[in-house]
């Protein structure tokens, strides 16, 4: 029986992957997670051959339809190089959508570990003991994690390659078990405490080392951006009349538009930085540097500090507010918005596009008070 999309949309996902016939040659694969792949399925010399025409619902039952009888197998066409693939996959899958520092880390696996050592090679013709070779001269040579990095980007790169109908499989969903496995993660250091956050805060406050990182670093507590949106501030992002931080989606991890309402205390932070920094452009330049602070610089500054590995990082401070605002009572999911946090629930991302941006500004006003609070507590005026 011929299918429909309807049919198609009503299949539900079984304990292993099954296939359902339109005829003819085409039919649908069903993952145990719910994705639906086409295939065409032809015989070549008493040889049965299989090949991959999309993901549905990006390719359409017509679609799939006019594919099955203008679609060669790849076989019968040029090698679809590792190098060629990645390339599209880059600019289509990546690109458009991934915050600037993802990209360079993708970018990075690609041009230094992939590429040099597979891209010549054609993707029909790798095999996971090729995969487990590569992975593990990689984690022998670099470190463990880089290994693992590796092997997720290839994995989605070969994933793009199956739904673009360039290959037939994925020969690093076979290798995980026979890799070394890598370390756990290790958690960010978090302020979690109302002293810990006082002392920190005064330690900051007090520094008297470089003007610009201290700001840097109390911008980050009243604003508890991510380091990186801090450091990579431009001017023209930061509105003083309406007191107003405008990240642009390229450089929100979300990538979608970021607003942080200023307090008067991070106003008042900002209109000092103005006053010292002479750059056109970014917010935190040093003086005759064309280029803004790095997140190492504010990490290094912090160890200055006294707050070494296991203390405190810059991302540290996200984890404080967050820690904190949640225990003096305010709604989670005002606070999951001004840490620009994706919604895990894809229906309730769908459907709750609030931005409570009235909120947030009372609960940003009320933190600076708070910290205001904690660096000169009743009966201590400085």
């Amino acid at each position: 029986m011929k299918l429909t999309e309807l049919k198609i949309k009503n299949l539900k996902p079984k304990s292993t992957r099954y296939y359902v016939s339109d005829g003819g040659g085409l039919y649908l694969a069903v993952m145990p997670t719910g994705e639906k792949y086409w295939y065409r399925r032809s015989w070549k010399d008493n040889k049965e051959r299989k090949w991959s025409l999309g993901h549905w619902p990006e390719v359409g039952l017509k679609q799939a339809r006019e594919l099955n009888y203008t679609t060669k197998h790849p076989a019968d066409n040029a090698p679809a190089t590792l190098s060629k693939v990645a390339q599209e996959w880059y600019a289509t899958r990546c690109a458009p959508v991934l915050a600037p520092n993802t990209l360079k880390t993708k970018r990075y696996q690609m041009d230094k570990i992939i590429l040099p050592r597979l891209g010549n090679r054609d993707m029909r013709t790798i095999t996971p003991p090729d995969m487990i070779a590569f992975i593990k001269d990689v984690q022998a040579s670099t470190s463990v994690l880089v290994g693992h990095f590796a092997k997720s980007v290839l994995s989605q790169i070969f994933q793009y390659a199956i739904a673009s109908g360039l290959c037939e499989w994925n020969p690093v969903k076979q290798i995980t078990g026979a890799l070394t496995p890598p370390s756990p993660p290790q958690h960010w250091s978090v302020i979690s405490t109302e002293e810990q956050a006082r002392t920190i805060l005064q330690t900051v406050h007090d520094y008297k080392g470089n003007r610009i990182a201290r700001l840097a670093l109390l911008l980050l507590a009243y604003t508890f951006v991510r380091p990186s949106e801090l450091t990579q501030a431009t001017w023209a992002e930061i509105d003083l009349d309406a007191a107003e931080w405008r990240i642009p989606p390229e450089r929100i991890k979300t990538r979608r538009e970021h607003t942080v309402p200023l307090s008067s205390q991070a106003l008042a932070l900002f209109q000092e930085l103005r006053a010292l920094t002479q750059h056109p452009t970014w917010c935190f330049a040093l003086p005759l540097c064309e280029k803004p602070v790095s997140d190492t610089f504010l990490a290094t500054t912090l160890r200055k500090m006294g707050y070494g590995k296991g203390k405190m990082t810059p991302h540290g401070f996200r984890g404080m507010a967050s820690t904190l605002l949640n225990e003096h009572g305010f709604p989670p999911d005002i606070i999951e918005r001004q840490l620009a946090h994706a919604e895990p629930n894809a229906v309730r991302a769908a459907y709750n596009r609030a931005e409570y941006l009235k909120e947030r500004r009372e609960m940003m006003q009320w933190w600076g008070n708070y910290l205001d609070g904690l660096l000169n507590p009743p009966g201590n005026p400085r």
